[in-house]
């Protein structure tokens, strides 16, 4: 219905052009332009003009807005070259040459602006068309790029993990007063940082590792020598961003999907490869826990939100004893 419309309403235009041959006939044409079959005629040839024009206009609905316009005005081209001949043919055994000479130049004329008419129109139309169709693939786009940052903000201030903390809080209020205010500094920290970015489609990688290091503290705290954060020197003063929590949620999947020991202890690398200009977090593999929780947002949710930067792509290598995932740097 939508490619027929537009169509029908081209055909009825072309036929409203038959009252330019109402208008004041010379004598000898008028019994010819006041006949019902002549306009029915007029009324099939126009349809034909309109139709040759959109088979092929439909037919590469898929290639770009002018390559669409341009076929639609060569099949209607194509389509009045017999058609006009035809309507010539029948002329010549009534009409005077100078009187068809007359009505084929207006034929041409008529036909020369309605097809001008179509292709502007169709032109005007297409184009409205894919703009809305872009205006809503981006604000899709927008709109699902903030429920992906609200999913990992919701893992981040997940009750499991305020459980950890408090519970971690607790025991060090009272064997260790001076590391339970660094580890209360630490998630207040984690918090500033979740809550500023919780809105922004990229964060720098500058602040991004500090948030990584706050968080690495309190993994250090929770489980000692069993897991251990390795974060490159120099790899703040890096220029990038990446979406917020990207790298922590890395960070957060190598310990929730590993066993750890102080005899196997998980070790996090976080380092930059200017070859690739990308972020390269890698952890051993241990063993999978029998039971873990997960609430199904890291790793699908970055891919997810890189996706809709329409930039590079993560990627992932998984051997049997390590486990990388790349992570390219984007511009703001």
């Amino acid at each position: 219905m939508k490619n027929i419309t537009p169509n029908l309403i081209f055909i009825l235009l072309g036929i409203s052009l038959y009252n330019y041959f109402l208008y004041d006939p010379e004598p000898q044409v008028a019994p010819y332009v006041n006949n019902l079959e002549t306009f029915l005629w007029f009324a099939f040839g126009t349809s034909l003009f309109v139709i040759g024009g959109a088979i092929p206009n439909y037919l590469y609905r898929k290639r770009n807005i002018l390559f669409q316009v341009a076929s639609r005005g060569i099949g209607s081209v194509v389509m009045f070259i017999p058609l006009y001949y035809t309507l010539n043919y029948y002329m010549e055994r009534d009409l005077e040459p100078i009187v068809i000479f007359d009505l084929s130049t207006k034929i041409i004329i008529l036909f020369t602006v309605l097809l001008i008419a179509i292709l502007v129109i169709e032109f005007l139309v297409i184009a409205y068309q894919q703009y809305s169709s872009q205006h809503i693939y981006v604000i899709q786009n927008k709109r699902k790029a903030s429920e992906l940052r609200l999913e990992a903000l919701k893992d981040q201030l997940s009750p499991h993990y305020l459980f950890n903390s408090l519970n971690t809080v607790a025991y060090l209020v009272t064997s260790n007063a001076n590391q339970a205010e660094k580890y209360i500094r630490s998630i207040a920290k984690t918090y500033q940082y979740v809550m500023r970015y919780a809105d922004q489609p990229l964060i720098s990688i500058h602040d991004e590792i500090q948030l990584v290091k706050a968080f690495a503290f309190q993994l250090k705290t929770r489980h000692g020598e069993s897991v251990e954060v390795e974060v490159e020197n120099e790899i703040s003063l890096i220029k990038g961003n990446v979406p917020p929590l990207s790298i922590q949620m890395l960070v957060e999947n190598a310990v929730k999907h590993n066993v750890l020991s102080d005899k196997t202890p998980v070790h996090i690398s976080i380092k930059y490869d200017e070859r690739t200009n990308a972020i390269i977090v890698s952890n051993n593999i241990t063993k999978t826990p029998r039971k873990r929780s997960s609430t199904k947002v890291g790793l699908e949710n970055i891919k997810e939100r890189y996706a809709l930067m329409n930039q590079s792509q993560i990627t992932i290598q998984k051997l049997p004893e390590t486990y990388t995932v790349q992570l390219p740097l984007l511009s703001s």
